[in-house]
């Protein structure tokens, strides 16, 4: 791995974060998004995907491990925080009668009270975003300050 390599996954995972939480703001807004593009899980969403296998790699740089171990625990929080989000626009009651289901048609109603809530847990993704670019900013300054020898320490 070069220096240039690492800061380009990292602008990388950036990109995909932000997009995740468009994402996010477009269904609490009430604009058409496929649930599929804005995972609950935290392992496969785009972000997910390079900080447990590229952002992992940086552990072997002693004065990385706690800027990416403070990334996963606030990227954890924050799809903890949309798993509430989530639920309320895609997760259908488990108890519908017959007549709930024929003509719902399996798909979700959102009421304004749900609306609402959803909107709150989106305030808290907010702030748990601002709180993961700032340590990608950090991250990146580092990774321009270390020493090439611990850059060849990452597999």
């Amino acid at each position: 791995m070069t220096q240039s390599s690492i800061l380009e996954h990292i602008n990388n995972a950036k990109n995909a974060h932000i997009r995740w939480m468009k994402r996010a703001d477009h269904l609490i807004s009430g604009l058409p998004v496929d649930k599929d593009l804005i995972p609950p899980q935290s392992t496969d969403c785009n972000f997910g995907k390079w900080l447990y296998f590229e952002g992992a790699k940086l552990r072997a740089i002693q004065d990385l491990i706690k800027i990416i171990n403070s990334l996963e625990h606030h990227h954890n929080e924050l799809h903890m925080g949309y798993t509430h989000i989530y639920e309320i626009y895609f997760v259908l009651p488990k108890e519908r009668s017959i007549l709930h289901k024929i003509l719902t048609l399996n798909s979700k109603t959102v009421s304004k009270s749900e609306i609402e809530k959803a909107k709150e847990y989106f305030e808290y993704l907010q702030h748990t975003s601002v709180e993961i670019i700032s340590l990608l900013n950090i991250l990146e300054k580092r990774i321009r300050n270390i020493p090439i020898a611990d850059i060849d320490k990452i597999v």
